[in-house]
């Protein structure tokens, strides 16, 4: 477990560098940007911390399933979320039935030879983030894992502030409008402390889901 909390410590180190990199880049006029470009870059930086956001889902999630894997863990005394998990995505069918009968066939020769070798069996790194990480979509991932989900209202995020989900809210309603090519209202522009907001909105979610991943494997919550 040490090798995996150096490796999700050194890529949330890794996205807080380019991060901080990104706000010195466009917002302390080191590069004496024109107005236009200074608002284009700025809008595009909302893009920038979403893009480093998704990426460090990905990342986790792939560090924490390869430490399940690592595990030795027989593949049915795992949680039934991460059983579900791993069968839907090796069998798509699950979703959406064959409807040819040599599909059908396959489809229950692919099930035996699964289940001859579950002991072989390694849970799957793929991770639908639904291109649309919000509050909802991260707790659904947490409890795919079976990993603490985030509460609304959680730590500085309650009133009097905006609670979690409302911060993850208007930050997807942000990157959505600017990579969908829309219009920003002019209450909406990205000032220097909008994106101080919401980096410092990855950042606490980044160390707190590493914290929920070590919980996780202290605890074997992982396990049925």
């Amino acid at each position: 477990m040490d090798d995996f909390d150096t490796s999700i410590q050194e890529a949330i180190e890794e996205r807080l560098t380019v991060l901080f990199e990104i706000e010195r880049a466009i917002f302390t006029r080191r590069y004496s940007l024109s107005l236009k470009h200074q608002e284009i870059f700025s809008t595009q930086s909302i893009s920038m911390i979403y893009a480093i956001w998704e990426g460090f889902i990905q990342t986790s999630f792939n560090l924490y399933i390869d430490e399940l894997n690592k595990s030795a863990t027989e593949f049915y005394d795992f949680s039934d979320d991460i059983v579900i998990y791993h069968m839907e995505s090796s069998f798509k069918q699950l979703k959406e039935y064959p409807n040819k009968e040599n599909q059908k066939i396959n489809f229950f020769k692919r099930i035996r030879e699964f289940h001859k070798n579950e002991s072989q069996q390694s849970i799957s790194r793929v991770i639908n983030t639904q291109s649309n990480v919000g509050f909802e979509v991260l707790n659904k991932l947490l409890k795919t894992f079976s990993l603490e989900q985030f509460p609304e209202h959680w730590k500085g995020y309650k009133h009097p502030n905006p609670n979690l989900k409302e911060s993850m809210a208007l930050f997807l309603k942000l990157r959505n409008t600017i990579a969908h090519g829309g219009d920003l209202l002019s209450e909406d522009k990205v000032s220097q402390s909008v994106y101080n907001r919401f980096r410092n909105l990855v950042k606490d979610l980044m160390y707190e889901i590493r914290l929920k991943m070590l919980d996780s494997l202290d605890g074997k919550t992982f396990l049925r």
